[in-house]
């Protein structure tokens, strides 16, 4: 796939593995916001086209062999949100949200906002919890339930189609509230800009917070712009 200003910031995404990177450099959103063309995206932001374009093109070739997103069928798909999205996001809470409420109670009263940080990661922890679990109980049972048909464009039921639609409305609407909580916490920290003043754990708390953001909406893109409309097309 050649790079050209059309593209979405999406096509380019679920294409050249890496890209998610350089877009995360530039604070371009790749998830929820992924639907502009990469020369919205760059007028927003002040980058030249071609800056861009060379670095997405520079990391991709470092990676080539690799199988892009797109690439992946249907299973395949839902195998590496079991073994490798979900397994991670859930890690990285596991690990920061302690870290959190420390920096908190330490540091809340000459920087309250880490105390509405701690609070809004505490609050998406757990919306990150329901929206997996719906993935897992709604929305995977419904892609195997018409998967294991032996002819699934022939035999599909209505309500398998409408379960399988529903499953998607939840986990989209579930997602929403998460970007917000994540968009809220980086303009509470200034993208992540430690102060002057921050101890080790300050520090390493606003580091994994960042890495964290980046895991999020990294998944959100690849069951959006990946997952969903691969799981559409078997009911179309």
């Amino acid at each position: 796939m050649g790079i050209v200003k059309e593209n979405t910031v999406a096509e380019v995404v679920s294409k050249k593995l890496g890209s998610d990177h350089i877009f995360s450099k530039y604070k371009i959103d790749f998830c929820c916001g992924g639907g502009v063309t990469l020369e919205t995206a760059c007028k927003e932001k002040g980058i030249a086209f071609e800056t861009l374009k060379h670095e997405i093109e520079s990391l991709n070739n470092k990676i080539v062999g690799m199988p892009s997103l797109t690439d992946h069928d249907l299973g395949s798909l839902m195998q590496l949100a079991k073994t490798e999205y979900h397994p991670t996001i859930e890690r990285s809470f596991k690990e920061i949200l302690p870290l959190a409420s420390k920096v908190a109670n330490v540091h809340g009263e000459n920087h309250s906002e880490v105390i509405t940080i701690n609070e809004l990661l505490q609050e998406a922890g757990k919306q990150t919890d329901r929206t997996i679990a719906s993935t897992l109980d709604r929305f995977f049972p419904a892609i195997d339930d018409i998967l294991s048909l032996d002819n699934p464009s022939a035999e599909i039921t209505f309500k398998q189609m409408e379960t399988l639609r529903g499953a998607i409305d939840v986990i989209t609407a579930e997602k929403s509230p998460l970007v917000d909580l994540f968009n809220k916490i980086a303009n509470l920290s200034s993208n992540y800009t430690v102060p002057e003043d921050a101890c080790n754990s300050y520090r390493s708390l606003y580091q994994n917070l960042q890495q964290l953001d980046f895991e999020v909406h990294k998944y959100i893109h690849f069951e959006k712009h990946v997952l969903i409309p691969k799981s559409l097309k078997i009911i179309e």
